[in-house]
């Protein structure tokens, strides 16, 4: 089953997240005048929400068998076969040689190396949240996947390992594939009233529903099992991306492959504050909020960035990445084609630079509060003369003679953590190319290009031979090594020091296409350990470690 956006945009026969109704577009539409007249203006005036021009501190709160006893002996006379059945025994037997000769070979023999399993889910693991409790010593997972079921996973831990693995079914009954899930967890803070906020879990589908469930037990939520649902939202349909207020965790934002909209709750009072209408010409794929809080960020199949207003909920700029010669939904002609897959923020030492990834092969790199596009990184440039440069050297000839029509999409993208001295203005790019690329953004000095660093392929790369399945599907910068996480979609995760662009260890156990993954970093801040949850096509969730 797949995204809408084609989360991966290698073949149309991969299985990943395949939505099961076409969309009411009518009713979607009553649903956002009801919350626009009837939500925003109400809940606007009763929540401590302030635009940049009035506070610019967004405060959250919120077969058969045939008898041979029966069988007759028939007499052929073969004189006169015809030319076409002559053919047809020829290349018969080169199959029978070719099925033979594969018999022979040996299977790729997967040796697995996590050090956690669950086997809950009945269809391929689409979404996959963690969070570990360094007071408990305990990691929770969240998982939901194309058998329309959510599960709670919880490790726990002590010095001498993994001491218990429990898992509790979510109860809420979705009628389509769960596409994301998150924790509120690590944005929990006194709100203004001083009274610490409780632990969400929020589980978006297909189906259009949006479900809360407790996670902690607090009684404060009159659900105090663990795992208890709480509320069930009403959203967009298509639930395509759920993500938190990163300060106080107690709004949430999600977005939809279907319409186009952003829905803004605050989960404290169960209501919608705010619907964002404005990418046109296809879902959203990607959305976020800055780190200060104080705007949204959304990316969509239109080809556009697009900058929001929390408390007004006003597009305030439009980042148009996609030139309508080229194909991209978001230039002067509006005409459909390649879209903005994926998105990060957070990025420069003063948080303002979006990473945005887009289907026709480039990532845009675009200053937020100064509405200005800073670099295109061409991930897979087929120019000959390409300025872009790697250790002195000029490009690849891996990266030239793309083929028209082949897939070129960017599938993951991210900022280097400001903690690794040197490298406060690197950034990755991973692609359908099975190939990491590492940037440099070179904005200290005022300028507006990039340079490309490191190209990291992996040593087995051969995706011909592997029926052309090897690309990266979401990556992870390491919190204070310059290493980067990438997982593949032939099941394997690679870890690369991305200074020198070696491969520093490969991390096997899937059978299958890695499709999300969540990194927590555990220990000292100085080197901690990297905890890698995965979630498969294989139906599995694997936890991994890796010590750096």
């Amino acid at each position: 089953m797949s995204h809408s956006h084609i989360i991966f945009h290698i073949f149309a026969t991969t299985a990943l997240k395949i939505r099961k109704d076409t969309p009411d577009i009518c009713h979607q539409t009553n649903k956002i005048m009801e919350a626009e007249t009837n939500n925003i203006n109400n809940n606007l005036n009763n929540n401590n929400i302030m635009d940049d021009e009035t506070n610019n501190d967004f405060v959250d709160e919120a077969p058969t068998f045939i008898d041979m006893n029966s069988a007759v002996e028939v007499n052929v006379d073969d004189t006169n076969i015809d030319l076409d059945d002559e053919m047809m025994d020829d290349d018969n037997a080169k199959l029978g040689d070719q099925q033979s000769a594969s018999s022979s070979t040996p299977s790729r023999q997967i040796v697995d190396q996590s050090k956690a399993t669950f086997k809950t889910h009945t269809d391929a693991i689409y979404a996959i949240s963690s969070h570990y409790n360094p007071t408990t010593h305990t990691l929770s997972i969240l998982s939901g996947g194309g058998d329309d079921r959510a599960n709670l996973h919880t490790i726990s831990t002590s010095s001498t390992g993994i001491q218990n693995t429990n898992t509790i079914p979510l109860t809420h009954p979705h009628t389509d594939s769960i596409s994301c899930v998150a924790f509120n967890t690590p944005f929990i803070t006194n709100d203004v009233s001083g009274i610490k906020q409780v632990n969400l879990m929020a589980v978006g589908s297909y189906d259009g529903s949006i479900i809360l469930y407790n996670g902690d037990g607090n009684e404060s939520t009159n659900a105090t099992a663990v795992g208890q649902l709480i509320h069930v939202l009403e959203g967009p349909s298509d639930v395509e991306f759920l993500t938190f207020h990163p300060k106080g965790g107690t709004v949430l934002l999600a977005g939809s492959i279907a319409d186009g909209t952003i829905w803004m709750y605050h989960t404290p009072t169960k209501t919608c504050l705010q619907v964002f209408v404005g990418h046109d010409k296809g879902g959203v794929t990607s959305g976020a909020f800055t780190p200060d809080g104080k705007s949204v960020v959304s990316v969509g199949q239109d080809g556009t960035c697009r900058v929001w207003a929390p408390k007004k909920g006003v597009c305030k700029h439009v980042f148009r990445l996609m030139d309508s010669s080229s194909g991209g939904g978001g230039g002067e002609d509006g005409g459909p084609g390649a879209g903005l897959t994926c998105l990060a923020v957070g990025g420069g030492t003063d948080g303002q630079l979006a990473l945005c990834g887009g289907e026709d092969g480039n990532a845009y790199v675009v200053h937020i509060s100064g509405k200005k596009l800073v670099a295109t990184l061409p991930h897979f440039d087929d120019t000959p003369n390409a300025s872009n440069t790697t250790n002195g050297g000029g490009m690849n000839e891996d990266d030239e003679d793309i083929e028209e029509g082949e897939a070129r999409s960017i599938e993951a993208v991210g900022f280097c953590s400001a903690n690794i001295p040197g490298t406060a203005h690197w950034c990755a790019t991973g692609g359908v190319d099975g190939i990491l690329k590492i940037w440099n953004m070179n904005v200290a000095t005022g300028g507006s290009s990039a340079q490309l660093r490191q190209r990291c392929v992996r040593p087995d790369y051969n995706p011909e031979e592997q029926g052309g399945v090897m690309a990266i599907t979401k990556l992870a910068w390491h919190t204070s090594q310059p290493l980067v996480i990438c997982s593949y979609t032939d099941g394997v995760i690679c870890v690369w020091d991305v200074r020198v662009g070696t491969l520093v260890s490969s991390l096997t156990g899937h059978e299958d296409m890695i499709n999300d993954m969540c990194v927590n970093f555990v220990g000292g801040d100085n080197n901690p350990v990297a905890v890698i949850v995965t979630g498969s096509d294989d139906k599995m969730v694997k936890m991994f470690e890796f010590h750096a």
